[in-house]
């Protein structure tokens, strides 16, 4: 054997080597549970540090039980968001959570777009294709359903939050390039559901977040400060209009037995009986909304409260109950729902681990020492 035909030989030994490795340690990565986020601006700015956005406030309290993933799309509308979910790159970086044994939308195993070293000529291309096809002999569909199915079981998602509507009801007349009509809006958000559900399992909870309600006053304010001169005063995007589209996603989520979180009516009834006596005239409400439609600080902490709240009473085996003393949700204290494991998060606590016998404390899974510190 030549000295490159033995590189070459190696290379796709390490490259077999490694594909198995990832595949087999792959239930052990998904053991820490998945909350998935999807949506648009609204989603995608929900991970803000300076706004303390909603996102990031749900993945404070799920500490060491959940990852969250941040799938927002800003300026996307449900027609676009499903047309990204069909595509390639869309598929993998939505429905990628389960690990190195994503199942592409064909059904075949490690579809996934070549990784660079690959896309030079590393043997590792050649090893991997070949360790699970053979062009030569017909596919068979049934193992790889089999996979679906186990991946399914595995991928460990536990909840997904949809969250649209602020795009799709932009006016037809002034926005014609948002605007997704009603019935159409509704038909996408079933869609989208379908779609999680065919990719994470049919018992992966799911909780639909209506679009928010639209202060008028903020939102010209934003228009002539982005536009000056240009500005026309109307209003694309308006109170009626949002509450048109909150409506249908509580019809949809009636329709598909789903909790809803009808932020477009909390956030005005949490200030009903406060008078209208701010200066500038506008509602007390706009205080959520930094520009009258996306949240201020104010508003993210109102959605990731009332978020938790809700999936406390509708999904209370995914809950965490805070510390009793301190009110905190990542200290050995706090408790996770069933389906996060009880007790804990991922690892013993730090007051769970007895400094004389460390190796015993992360190995003897039921002893459970508490520290006094």
């Amino acid at each position: 054997m030549t000295a490159d035909a033995t590189s070459t030989a190696n290379a796709s030994a390490l490259a077999q080597k490694r594909c198995l490795s990832s595949t087999s340690a792959s239930p052990h990565l998904s053991k820490r549970g998945k909350i998935i986020l999807l949506g648009d601006s609204i989603t995608q700015m929900s991970f803000s540090a300076t706004l303390s956005g909603w996102g990031s406030y749900v993945a404070d309290v799920y500490q060491r039980r959940c990852d969250v993933y941040n799938r927002g799309m800003s300026g996307y509308n449900t027609d676009w968001f499903l047309r990204y979910l069909k595509s390639d790159e869309g598929y993998h970086d939505i429905f990628g959570m389960m690990g190195d044994a994503i199942t592409s939308k064909t059904g075949d195993k490690n579809n996934s777009e070549a990784p660079i070293s690959q896309k030079d000529g590393d043997a590792s291309e050649d090893a991997c294709s070949n360790s699970n096809t053979n062009t030569n002999t017909p596919v068979d569909t049934t193992a790889n359903d089999e996979s679906m199915e186990e991946d399914k079981k595995t991928n460990n998602v536990k909840l997904v939050t949809i969250f649209f509507g602020a795009n799709d009801s932009s006016s037809k007349e002034l926005n014609p390039r948002h605007h997704v009509p009603i019935p159409r809006f509704e038909s996408n958000l079933k869609e989208i559901v379908q779609k999680c559900r065919e990719s994470f399992g049919d018992e992966t909870k799911i909780i639909l977040i209506t679009p928010p309600p639209v202060c008028h006053k903020s939102r010209l304010e934003y228009q002539i400060q982005r536009y000056k001169e240009k500005a026309t005063g109307d209003l694309e995007r308006t109170l009626s209009l949002s509450g048109a589209y909150a409506e249908a996603v509580e019809r949809v989520a009636k329709e598909l037995k789903l909790p809803c979180l009808n932020i477009w009516k909390d956030m005005q009834e949490s200030m009903e009986g406060e008078e209208k006596n701010r200066e500038d005239g506008k509602e007390p409400w706009s205080v959520y909304l930094s520009d009258g439609l996306h949240f201020s600080r104010e508003g993210n902490l109102f959605v990731g409260e009332r978020l938790v709240d809700l999936i406390a009473a509708v999904y209370p085996d995914i809950a965490v109950s805070p510390c009793p003393f301190t009110n905190y949700t990542g200290n050995s204290s706090s408790k996770g729902g069933l389906a996060l494991g009880s007790e804990g998060g991922i690892g013993p606590w730090h007051d769970e681990i007895d400094h004389l016998d460390v190796e015993d404390s992360f190995t003897n899974s039921t002893k459970k020492i508490k520290v006094n510190l």
